[in-house]
């Protein structure tokens, strides 16, 4: 990658190359090699690419030394977003400090970081000048004492560096925040820790940012082209973990209101009054106070005549428009109005920047309530959340976007010259027809690299030939029976998967007492133990079983002896009782298509396939999986779950 000789991929990856001389244990991949090409090549086409890379590929050095030569030779930004932290530890604390050493030349990389992660310097000295009295508890009135015995030491002046977790109520007094900036007119703009990052990004070559960050930014520049986004221009983008691009996207298409939000706003703004000594602004405060609370007890009463289980949490769809009386809409107008007065009369910069703050965000969440309730986008589902536990309900309102791919296609596709987007699961039937149908992705590169591993030596795949359909009242005591044989098969050392929480205790309930006894630990997803914890302590226990539910299909790295055995209790169909999922399926029925086959089969396919995943990390690593679902064998479409897996010897028993 020197400008005089520049080294081609197949030098850095081949045996004897560049990875090679420097890296013990490496091994050529021809599928790494492959994918390098296949990045490169829609780097220099400027052509969108979908790669579904197999465990132990090696995608994480597969794009990114195209992405660094890129970005030397063209001058180019290329931005790399992760879904998870540990991929984005994995990336910045081993992979590319490694790729720093090895090659000719240097480049920059940066991790991105949300804003509201750094600190303030201005809103901090405005909090011990004027609000230290606001907050109540000595607990808060001692944080902030430490945080601004902290901003003196601090590197980066973001949470990650602070050794504690900051109380949510403090560190939003101090935290960076867009409303509540004064840019280059600040004082402290030249020290600020926020703009520090974002010079640095400015001069990156590679940025590291997670889906959030990334989609934050796109957000923002949809609102308008003037805006200055989170992140800066860049034209060449890699997703990883792409298989959760749609879900980031919908979430931030997603408009949200709540009692916890009104609430957050309407203490925000009492402040403020005391500050201001607004007795007009405490009055108003009050009436909105009361006004939030008919308003979330209306909308309570309203959603359980639609739902009569009347039970501890509802998740209910909206259908009418209009069917609460907007009773906060009036308080939050004077509100505004008042705020517009007392910014006129402001004394400093600094106050004016206050009453602005929280203008923008009275008027924005005022907005939000006025769209739900009024429903006049037909894009988008409404839908609410109702949770009654504790002794305040919690009450969300929600207006998601039924199809994220027109707004996927308008705002990051057709404006970027290359997007990446490579995962362990994206293809179902051998194709990417069904992910590219959901992002709104038409014409790109594709690529299916397959595992190295040598899944016909290191995986069984065990299928009971007697079980009972799942809805059949015999399943659940056959599936007992079949856990109770595996492990003794394994010795414990598994993750047994399900699709319900009712259906893990259950069967737990009726294992866990026999593996006790014969020396096998048990772990159950929900229990004491936090899921990291969990994950620990069964790595640790070499013979212990660990029975999970959603979150443990995907995402969780157990290598060598200590899993050797996967157990899938039922094929991963989700039912769709969400508001969203069901407009979704709604929406495939009207246009005359088939909502299981384009929608509930595909779905089910990829998550099987992540929890197939969890079981062959590495080259040594064996063991079995077990499907105890007869319908993989009975019905027709079960042939498209086992030909979307790896080529495995197939034991029926």
């Amino acid at each position: 990658m020197a400008s005089s000789t520049p080294l081609t991929l197949r030098e850095i990856f081949s045996p004897g190359g560049l990875i090679s001389e420097h890296l013990d244990g490496y091994e050529f991949r021809q599928e790494q090699l492959q994918m390098a090409h296949e990045v490169a090549r829609a780097f220099i086409d400027a052509e969108h690419l979908i790669v579904e890379a197999g465990t132990g590929v090696g995608k994480s050095f597969a794009y990114l030394i195209p992405a660094i030569s890129l970005a030397l030779k063209a001058e180019q930004k290329v931005v790399i977003s992760t879904n998870t932290i540990s991929l984005q530890e994995q990336l910045v604390t081993k992979d590319i400090p490694f790729l720093r050493r090895i090659l000719p030349r240097d480049f920059n990389v940066v991790l991105a970081k949300g804003r509201r992660n750094y600190l303030s310097r201005r809103r901090l000295k405005n909090l011990l000048n004027y609000e230290r009295g606001l907050f109540d508890t000595l607990e808060e009135v001692e944080e902030v004492a430490e945080i601004e015995e902290w901003v003196n030491w601090t590197v980066d002046g973001s949470t990650a560096d602070l050794p504690w977790q900051p109380n949510p109520q403090v560190w939003d007094k101090v935290a960076s925040d867009r409303d509540n900036c004064l840019g280059r007119q600040c004082e402290t703009y030249n020290t600020c820790f926020y703009f520090n990052v974002r010079r640095e990004m400015q001069d990156a070559d590679l940025l590291i940012v997670n889906h959030h960050l990334l989609f934050s930014d796109l957000a923002i520049r949809k609102e308008s082209t003037e805006a200055l986004g989170v992140l800066p221009e860049y034209d060449y983008l890699i997703i990883d973990e792409a298989h959760h691009l749609e879900a980031t996207a919908t979430n931030h298409g997603s408009v949200n209101f709540s009692n916890t939000r009104v609430k957050w706003l309407l203490d925000s703004l009492a402040n403020v009054a005391k500050l201001f000594e607004s007795k007009q602004l405490t009055t108003q405060v009050e009436e909105a106070r009361e006004q939030a609370n008919t308003l979330f007890l209306t909308i309570i009463d309203a959603l359980q005549e639609i739902d009569e289980t009347r039970g501890t949490s509802l998740t209910q769809r909206i259908h009418e428009s209009n069917f609460v009386r907007n009773s906060l809409d009036v308080p939050l107008t004077d509100i505004e109005r008042t705020l517009k007065h007392l910014q006129d009369s402001a004394s400093t910069e600094d106050e004016e920047q206050e009453i602005t703050a929280h203008h923008s965000y009275c008027q924005r969440l005022r907005d939000e309530l006025d769209m739900i309730i009024r429903q006049d986008d037909p894009n988008y589902v409404y839908w609410a959340e109702i949770s009654m536990r504790g002794r305040t309900p919690r009450v969300l309102l929600n207006a998601t976007p039924a199809n994220v791919n027109q707004i996927l296609e308008d705002h990051l596709f057709s404006i970027k010259n290359s997007v990446v987007m490579t995962s362990a699961t994206l293809s179902t039937n051998r194709n990417f027809a069904y992910f590219k149908n959901r992002i709104g992705i038409n014409e790109c590169r594709e690529l299916l690299a397959h595992s190295p591993f040598d899944f016909k030596k290191q995986v069984q795949i065990h299928i009971p030939r007697y079980m009972p359909d799942p809805n059949s009242s015999e399943f659940v005591p056959a599936v007992i029976r079949k856990i109770q044989h595996y492990l003794k098969l394994t010795h414990g050392k598994a993750f047994v998967l399900f699709t319900s929480y009712k259906m893990m205790d259950e069967v737990y309930d009726a294992v866990a007492p026999d593996l006790e006894e014969i020396g096998i630990a048990t772990f159950k997803q929900g229990g004491e133990l936090s899921r990291t914890d969990m994950l620990q302590a069964f790595r640790e226990d070499t013979d212990s079983v660990l029975f999970g539910t959603s979150s443990f299909w995907e995402g969780v790295d157990v290598r060598g002896e200590a899993l050797s055995n996967v157990i899938i209790t039922r094929l991963p169909f989700e039912v769709p009782t969400h508001p969203v999922m069901e407009a979704r399926v709604k929406q495939i029925k009207e246009s005359g298509g088939n909502e299981f086959f384009e929608f509930s089969l595909p779905e089910a396919i990829l998550r099987l396939k992540q929890g197939f995943g969890r079981l062959i990390r590495t080259q040594t690593d064996t063991g079995i999986v077990a499907i105890l679902d007869p319908r993989i064998k009975t019905r027709r479409y079960g042939k498209q779950f086992l030909d979307s897996l790896p080529n495995c010897e197939i034991v029926e028993e």
